[in-house]
């Protein structure tokens, strides 16, 4: 199989290297910064594309493409290759707004494709581990889950502004782009979200609209209850997921934003808890997750299944986020 990688900022390379593990071949790149599509293609041994016109040409000799860009800028491309028959693979979040997500996801119903969108970190080791528990029963009834993750962006909060993330027609804040993968995580312990309160800050006053500390509370369809705080902007870095039930608890801790170190887990059948060791580091050169994401993605192909990462799923998780934003905003409860 053949695909085109659009984008050639960091996290195409996390997608170039999974690409050579599963057997994709990468034989084009395109980015609208021409030396930076040049290197990567360098990396990837592949051809660069200059321009969308080649872009659009380059499609049609394609099997899929991921797209790497910042989010607001991938509706475009997801149109012409869905229109040449290409599945998509698109970074999270899959867009900015809802109506360009759900405009994504039409499409590629529309042309008979399938989207995935790259919520790896549930394929990690680490919350496959915490998973499993869950899925045991061994918790008995889920009553709460919780997310506290903490740590600084772009090595300086309040001051950097070097990010596409900061940048006017690409703003994308915390809420959006990266509690995207706890808001999934939370769904796939404890089930789809029934409604939102939140409080959220920003500490670049050039970019209001850039949140990077986030306080949400949900109430999920079944019943539990789920509390997520998150920083960007924190002197110490560290993280913990957890989820509470009527007959135990497991905590997955890390030592940095999204690093899984250990899993704590005490039912009421142990006299003592067990503290496993998972050394299960997020790292763009190493993390297998990158790689068991995209091998799901091509098994999915070979049965003709959707996904279990898809596009309309995504757009329900982008809801969630954007039901944050609200409900900071309005200081009111938000239904979904």
């Amino acid at each position: 199989m053949k695909t085109i990688l659009v984008g050639s900022g960091a996290i195409a390379y996390c997608h170039a290297r999974a690409l050579k593990e599963v057997g994709v071949k990468v034989f084009a790149v395109y980015d609208v910064r021409e030396e930076a599509a040049a290197k990567l293609a360098d990396f990837c041994g592949a051809k660069v594309l200059k321009s969308m016109e080649e872009f659009s040409e380059a499609v049609h000799e394609a099997d899929m493409v991921h797209l790497c860009t910042p989010p607001a800028f991938r509706l475009s491309y997801l149109e012409i290759a869905a229109k040449a028959g290409c599945h998509i693979i698109t970074e999270k979040p899959m867009a900015i707004s809802v109506e360009d997500a759900e405009k994504m996801t039409a499409i590629a119903k529309e042309n008979h494709v399938q989207l995935m969108v790259d919520y790896n970190h549930r394929f990690r080791p680490g919350f496959r581990k915490l998973q499993e528990i869950v899925q045991s029963g061994q918790l008995g009834e889920i009553t709460s889950i919780f997310v506290n993750r903490m740590g600084m962006l772009g090595g300086y909060a309040g001051t950097s502004n070097d990010t596409w993330r900061r940048k006017p027609g690409s703003v994308c804040g915390m809420s959006i782009e990266s509690l995207s993968h706890d808001i999934d995580m939370i769904i796939q312990l404890g089930g789809p979200v029934q409604d939102v309160k939140a409080d959220i800050r920003g500490t670049f006053q050039d970019v209001p609209e850039f949140d990077n500390n986030v306080h949400a509370s949900m109430n999920l369809k079944s019943g539990a209850m789920a509390n997520l705080y998150a920083t960007w902007s924190s002197w110490l870095n560290g993280s913990s997921r957890g989820v509470v039930g009527t007959e135990g608890t497991a905590i997955l801790e890390g030592d940095s934003l999204f690093d899984f170190n250990r899993l704590r887990l005490k039912t009421s059948k142990m006299e003592y808890e067990e503290v496993i060791e998972l050394q299960d580091v997020y790292n763009f050169d190493t993390s297998s997750s990158y790689t068991n994401i995209t091998r799901h993605f091509l098994e999915s192909l070979e049965a003709n299944k959707t996904s279990t990462v898809s596009g309309e799923y995504a757009l329900s998780t982008l809801r969630v986020s954007h039901a944050i934003l609200d409900a900071a905003a309005t200081q009111q409860t938000v239904k979904l």
